[in-house]
Formats: C-alpha cells, structure tokens, sequence
C-alpha cells in the first residue's frame, strides 16, 4: 500500500492528555469529514449505532478502571455503521503510511492492530507492519510510558512491555513501541502507543493538552477544522466556558462537564442536583461531551422534561409516532430544518455558561420531491438503571469547541466553522 493509499482503518483517535508526544507541542491543525451525510433516512443507522457505543461507554463506567480479562466479544459493530461519525487523516511510521481514521473522543490507551496478529478483527488495510518500519522501536518496562500503565493491565517479558487491557465488553493485547505520527501539517517523533496482536478494536491518541475543533452543518457542509496546541483558541466576543467535572472512579478519559440546567422556549425546567449528577457510588450519571456519538442521550428524568416543554410549546403542530428510531417527531411543512417552529434549547453549566443548542431538529423523512415531511428531536433518553447523559455530535454543530485539558476548562462559541 502507497503512502497516499487512504483507508478506513478499524483505528480510533482518542484525545487525551496523557505522555504520548514526544517533545514540545507547537500548534497544528487537520480537517474532519464526515463519513456518512445525515440525511433523511439515515437517522435510524445513527441510532442503530449509538446504541453500541452508549453501550460501550456504559460498559467501560461500570467497569471503573482497567482490568485483565481473556474475553474476545468484538467492537466490530462500532466499525461497520460509521454514520454521523467523523474520520481524518494520518501517517504512521517511516515510510509514512497514510490512512482515514474515525475521530472520536473516548478511552485511554493508545493502540493499532500490528503484524503478526493473531487474533484480529477485519478491516479495509493491512495491519501495521513494524518490520517496514525504521523508525519502529519497542518500549522496556523501565519506561515512563510503560510505568504510565496501571500495574493491572501491563507485565514485562522477553517481548518488552507487555499488557492486556479491558474495554468494558472487549479487550486488546500486545506491547508498547514507539514511531513517527504525522497529523495535519505536524509531525512528532517517538510517539508511544500499543503495538496489538490480540484485539477488537484499534486506537491512535494524539495526546495533546489542548485542542478544539467546529463541526459544520449542512448536507454539503465539506470538511470541518480541528486545531491542535497553540492554534486551538476562541476569538469570538461571545465565548462561554465551563469546568471539566473529575470522576476519577469511573473513568478519567471522559469529559464530564456539569449540565445544572436547561431551558425550552421561556420555560426554565426543574432540573435539580440529581437529575444529571452522578449516582451516589459514583459508578454511573454525569454527562459527558463526546464527538463519537451522534444524537444527544439525556437521564430519563430530565429527557422527559424536554420532551413535555416542547410538546406543551407546540401544541399546534401535528406529532407523529417515533420516526427512525427517534422519540419525538413533528409533521413539517418542508425546509431544510424541517420548516417547522419550535422553541429554543439552551443547556446550562456549571458557572453560568449557557450553551444555545444550534442543531437540535432535523428532517428525517421527505417526499418525492425531496420535502421535508417530518423533523425529529435529535435526543433521546438514556437507558439503563444508572445512565449517564451524552451530547452528542449533532448539537455540537456550528459551535466551535474548546477542550483546554491544561486547565480543566471546556469553552465554546457559535462560530461560522468555515472560516474557523
């Protein structure tokens, strides 16, 4: 395969904080494209979908932390559906090797499919070839990548730094190695990662302490803009920011942020302390930002909410039965949005920051003539006995999002992510 060979690799970038970029980190930026439109139609497969990953990262909150286990249930149903979801260009290794990798914000090892691979899921390329490499090396266990590990997961033998790590329903094995990344117009030396023979689902993490990216909107939106470093800033007057919530004993690669309210239209709901804080064991609630999933997932209670406020708000439009796998739906009078009008939706965080949703009805169903006939509410309630709230990529669109992990704080803006 040619280094300009783009293909959809089964990999995930995950961006997180930890010791993965060697060196200092000058600011950067890369594009993401949507891998599938949203169009009308294709909303169910984005639920089909988001039912595995709400599950996935359900899954890995239980669970708390990291733990060995010889269990093989495979992540291919993440991989096969990759509508709403994001991809962006990398290399790896020297000669680069250019593939298409899905953007995601979610989990906290770093790791590839690498040949030989012994018990590996399929996908479009090869696995990565340390051999071609020669800039491949492999990690010792007296390494502060390997240290960085948890002592549950890693263990050292002949072949390095060996570990076996859990993903709530999944696993991976292999060691750790390092080798050349390149992202966008930046390139970094001896990034460390997970060079895995024994997995189900493979992962790049870039590593960086600040980065920020704006989604577009729109069926011919292009690609959007996702800035790394010293380039991940907020120009815009109307910045609001919030503080990343710490919920070290459930899973510390999440961004928790703390959703203290909600308003529809004029009408403040009665959302308290419980309605979206964590459970009392820690082990479940809060809300997460996260890009992987496509609708927005609300605790039941604050869902229903919602969903009453619109209802009471809209009371002469025509509802109609979930629609596509969605809950609330309205008859349209056509129009890209649905041409139908509802109240405004704004989420509330801690310190006063007020997030006005852009995106939050959308046309799921048109007629022959390409009309709109019925919008849907892009939320749904989370299932589960302790669920926690997701916000999905849809509402993220047309906000210019910023993750100062450094300092703890998530900002954002409404932004033209054009010209981003």
């Amino acid at each position: 395969m040619s280094s300009s060979t783009a293909a959809i690799l089964a990999l995930v970038i995950i961006l997180l904080p930890p010791i993965t970029l060697a060196g200092d980190l000058h600011g950067f930026r890369a594009t993401l494209t949507r891998i599938h439109e949203l169009s009308p139609g294709k909303y169910s497969e984005a639920v089909r979908r988001d039912s595995h990953r709400i599950a996935f990262l359900s899954d890995a909150t239980a669970a708390g932390k990291a733990t060995t286990t010889n269990s093989s249930v495979s992540f291919q149903a993440l991989l096969e559906n990759g509508v709403g979801g994001y991809n962006m260009n990398i290399s790896v290794g020297t000669p680069l090797l250019t593939f298409s990798v899905v953007a995601d914000t979610g989990s906290d090892l770093i790791w590839t499919q690498c040949a030989p691979c012994t018990k590996c899921f399929q996908q479009p390329a090869p696995p990565f070839q340390p051999a071609s490499s020669s800039t491949f090396s492999k990690l010792p266990c007296t390494s502060s990548f390997c240290q960085f590990l948890p002592n549950s997961i890693r263990t050292c033998n002949a072949t390095g730094c060996v570990y076996n790590y859990k993903y709530g329903s999944g696993y991976t094995a292999g060691y750790l190695a390092t080798e050349t990344l390149k992202v966008g117009d930046a390139s970094f030396p001896s990034v460390a990662f997970g060079c895995s023979t024994e997995n189900g689902l493979g992962q790049l993490d870039l590593g960086v302490g600040r980065f920020s990216y704006c989604l577009r909107s729109g069926s011919a939106a292009g690609a959007s803009p996702i800035l790394f470093g010293s380039l991940a800033n907020l120009t815009d007057g109307n910045v609001q920011s919030t503080p990343f919530v710490n919920n070290p004993a459930v899973h510390p690669s999440y961004y928790y942020v703390n959703l203290t309210g909600i308003t529809v239209g004029e009408t403040d709901l009665p959302v308290t302390t419980s309605t979206f804080g964590f459970t009392q064991n820690g082990l479940g609630g809060g809300t997460i930002v996260d890009s992987g999933t496509t609708l927005t997932y609300l605790a039941k209670d604050g869902y229903e909410m919602v969903k009453q406020a619109f209802l009471s708000q809209t009371a002469d439009v025509t509802t109609v039965n979930g629609t596509r796998g969605l809950d609330l739906c309205f008859k349209s009078t056509g129009g890209g949005g649905g041409g139908i009008a509802v109240p405004s939706l704004v989420l509330r965080f801690d310190g006063g920051a007020e997030y006005a949703v852009p995106t939050y009805f959308a046309g799921v169903e048109t007629d022959s003539q390409g009309s709109v006939t019925v919008a849907c509410l892009m939320m749904l309630p989370a299932k589960g006995d302790q669920p926690m709230s997701v916000i999905g990529n849809v509402m993220q669109m047309d906000m210019h999002l910023l993750y100062d992990l450094d300092g703890g704080i998530f900002s954002f803006a409404p932004a033209d992510c054009a010209k981003v």
